[in-house]
C-alpha cells in the first residue's frame, strides 16, 4: 500500500512522510522535543529570576541548582530527539526505497522501457541523501517551535500587552512567509525539472558521441541547447536563492521589529509594562532567536520537501503503471510444459499521448518441448517484440497466448514467465548470480572454462572477479547466468554476434545441441544462415509479421 492510500491528496509531502513512513516512537520524540523547549524557556525564566535576585543582594544558590538540573534535562532530551529523529528518517527512507524497488520489480516491462531514461531513478539516490540531511533541521524547527510557544506563554504572564503586540506583528508577517515558501517550493520543482533536461542532453551527447564527432554543426547546436538549458536552470536557482536570502533578511528585521514594539511602543503606551521590560526583552530575544533558527532551516526544509515529492511522484507513476493485476509473484516456478501456442498476438507501440505509432502482428506460432527454433529477419522486422510477447514480458493488445492448451490469464503470467531464461541484446550483467539456490562456484567456473573465459574472470563468494570485458565476453557470462538457472526454455537474442568465428561455430554446432540434448527448448534470434541446418525450424519475419516458417 502506498502512502497515498492512507492520507488525503491535499497533504503536503513532508507532513505525509513524517506521518506515515518512520517506524519510530514519534510520541517519545515529540515529547522530548517539547521537553527541550520547556527546559530552554524555563532556563530563561530562571536566568531572569537569578539576575533580579543578584540585583537585590539575594544569593541565587537554589536557582543555580535548578538551572543546572534543567540544563542536564535539556541536553539529554535534545540528544535523544536528534538521534531518534535521524534514525526515524533513515528508516522511513528505507521503507520508501524498498517499496519503490518492489513496485519496479512488479512493473510492466513496457513502462520501464518508456520511463527508464527520464532520470527519475538517478534522482532516487540524490533525493534520499537530501532527505537524510534534513533530519537535523526538522528537529531544530520542532524544537524552536516549542521554545517559542513556551516563551510566548512566559511573555503572556509577564506582560499581556506585549504578547498581543508581538502576535499582531507576527500575524502580519506570517502570510508573507507562507507565500514565499509556496513560491520557493514551486521554483525548486521547476529547477529540478530543468536539471533533468540538462542531464538528458548530456546523456544524449555521450550516447550520440560518434554522430556528433562526425558532424560539427550538430555538435555545436547541441552545445548551444545545453547552454540554454543550463542558463535557465541557473536563473531559476538564482531566483530561489535570492528569495531565500530575502526571507532571511525579512526574518532578521522582523525580530528587531518585535523588540522595538516591546521596548519602545508597549513600554511607552502601557506604563505598567515598563516594570517588566528587561525580563520581556530577554525572553523576546529567545523568541527571535527561535524564529531566526527556523528561518535558517527553511531553505533545507524546502529542498527536503521537494525531494520527498519527487519520491512520491515516482511511486505514484509506478502505481499508475500497474494496469495489469498479476497473481502472486511468489508462485512456485514451472518446471516443464507440453506446448505453447500464440494465436493472433498483436502489440501496439504508443506515443506519449496514447496514439498508436505502429503495430506488429498478428503472430501465430507453436513451441514444443525440446525444440530448437531460429528466428531470423532484418532490423525492425519485429523479432524482439515477438520474443517479449512469447516470454510474457509484453501483454498482447489482441490475441491469446496458450500454455498446455489453456489461455493465459493475468494471474498466470508470473508462473508462465518462470519457464524462460534469456539473454536479450540489451541484457544487463549482474556482478553475482542471484536467485540460484546453493550455487556451487565451481559449477560456474566449469562453464567459464568451457566458454574459454576462465582466464578473464572467475566466480567466487562475492561474484565475478572481473566484469571489465568486451561485449562478446559479457554475452558469454550472460549466457552462463541464463543456463545455470535451469529453466526449460532458453531465449537467446543474437547471442553469437560479437563473437569470434571459432566460438560461433562451437556455439551452433556443440553448445546448442548439448542444451537440446538436456531437454531444453531453445529460441534463438540469428543472422547466421550458415548454421540454419542446426535448427528444427527457421521462422522468417518481415515488416512486423511472420513471413515464412521452414524446416532447418
Amino acid at each position: 500500500m502506498s502512502s497515498a492510500d492512507t492520507l488525503g491528496p491535499g497533504q503536503q509531502p513532508l507532513a505525509r512522510f513524517v506521518a506515515e513512513e518512520p517506524q519510530a516512537p514519534r510520541g517519545s520524540i515529540l515529547f522530548m522535543a517539547a521537553l527541550v523547549g520547556a527546559a530552554e524557556a524555563s532556563l530563561i525564566g530562571i536566568t531572569n529570576a537569578a539576575a533580579k535576585a543578584v540585583y537585590l543582594g539575594t544569593p541565587p544558590g537554589t536557582l543555580a541548582a535548578a538551572y543546572l538540573v534543567l540544563l542536564s534535562i535539556l541536553m539529554t532530551a535534545l540528544s535523544y530527539a536528534l538521534v531518534q529523529s535521524v534514525d526515524a528518517i533513515e528508516r522511513g527512507l528505507d521503507r520508501v526505497k524498498l517499496r519503490i524497488a518492489d513496485k519496479v520489480r512488479c512493473s510492466d516491462l513496457r513502462f520501464i522501457e518508456v520511463s527508464g531514461s527520464s532520470g527519475a531513478y538517478r534522482l532516487l539516490a540524490q533525493d534520499s541523501s537530501i532527505i537524510a540531511q534534513g533530519a537535523g533541521p526538522l528537529v531544530l524547527i520542532a524544537h524552536q517551535s516549542v521554545v517559542v510557544l513556551f516563551a510566548m506563554l512566559y511573555v503572556a504572564w509577564l506582560s499581556p500587552p506585549t504578547l498581543l503586540t508581538t502576535l499582531l506583528v507576527l500575524g502580519l508577517a506570517v502570510p508573507v512567509i507562507v507565500r514565499h515558501a509556496e513560491r520557493t517550493r514551486a521554483d525548486l520543482k521547476a529547477a529540478a525539472a530543468d536539471d533533468d533536461q540538462v542531464f538528458e542532453a548530456l546523456s544524449g551527447m555521450l550516447a550520440g558521441f560518434k554522430e556528433l564527432k562526425l558532424n560539427r554543426p550538430e555538435r555545436d547546436a547541441l552545445l548551444t541547447a545545453i547552454e540554454r538549458l543550463a542558463r535557465r536552470a541557473h536563473a531559476r536557482k538564482l531566483a530561489v536563492g535570492m528569495r531565500q536570502a530575502l526571507d532571511m533578511i525579512f526574518a532578521t528585521g522582523l525580530t528587531y521589529v518585535v523588540l522595538f514594539a516591546a521596548v519602545f511602543v508597549v513600554a511607552t503606551l502601557v506604563p505598567q509594562a515598563s516594570e517588566t521590560v528587561f525580563s520581556v526583552s530577554v525572553v523576546l530575544l529567545l523568541v527571535t532567536r527561535g524564529l531566526l533558527g527556523a528561518a535558517n532551516a527553511m531553505p533545507m526544509i524546502a529542498k527536503v520537501e521537494a525531494a520527498i515529492a519527487d519520491l512520491y511522484r515516482l511511486e505514484d507513476r509506478l502505481d499508475t503503471a500497474a494496469a495489469h493485476a498479476e497473481g502472486p509473484t511468489a508462485a512456485a516456478p514451472r518446471t516443464g510444459f507440453t506446448g505453447i501456442e500464440a494465436r493472433g498476438l498483436c502489440f501496439r507501440y504508443l506515443d506519449a499521448d496514447g496514439a498508436v505509432l505502429f503495430e506488429v502482428g498478428p503472430f501465430d506460432l507453436t513451441l514444443s518441448p525440446g525444440e530448437l527454433l531460429f528466428i531470423v529477419g532484418g532490423n525492425g522486422s519485429g523479432k524482439s517484440t515477438l520474443l517479449k510477447l512469447l516470454t510474457g514480458l509484453y501483454r498482447p493488445d489482441r490475441g491469446e497466448l496458450r500454455l498446455d492448451g489453456r489461455t493465459l490469464t493475468n494471474a498466470d503470467y508470473p508462473g508462465y514467465r518462470s519457464l524462460f531464461t534469456s539473454v536479450f541484446t540489451d541484457f544487463h550483467l549482474f556482478e553475482r548470480l542471484y536467485g540460484i539456490d546453493d550455487l556451487d562456484p565451481e559449477r560456474v567456473n566449469h562453464w567459464l572454462r568451457l566458454l574459454e573465459m576462465d582466464r578473464k574472470t572467475q566466480y567466487g563468494e562475492s561474484g565475478f572477479t572481473n566484469l571489465d570485458l568486451s561485449t562478446g565476453q559479457k554475452k558469454r557470462l550472460a549466457f552462463i547466468a541464463a543456463v545455470l538457472k535451469d529453466r526449460p526454455i532458453c531465449v537467446f537474442d543474437e547471442l553469437a554476434a560479437d563473437q569470434d568465428p571459432q566460438f560461433r561455430r562451437r556455439f551452433y554446432e556443440e553448445i546448442l545441441p548439448s542444451l537440446r540434448a538436456e531437454g531444453r527448448t531453445l529460441v534463438c534470434v540469428s543472422h547466421d544462415d550458415r548454421w540454419f541446418h542446426v535448427a528444427d525450424r527457421v521462422l522468417t519475419m518481415r515488416d512486423g509479421r511472420i513471413d515464412a516458417v521452414a524446416k532447418g
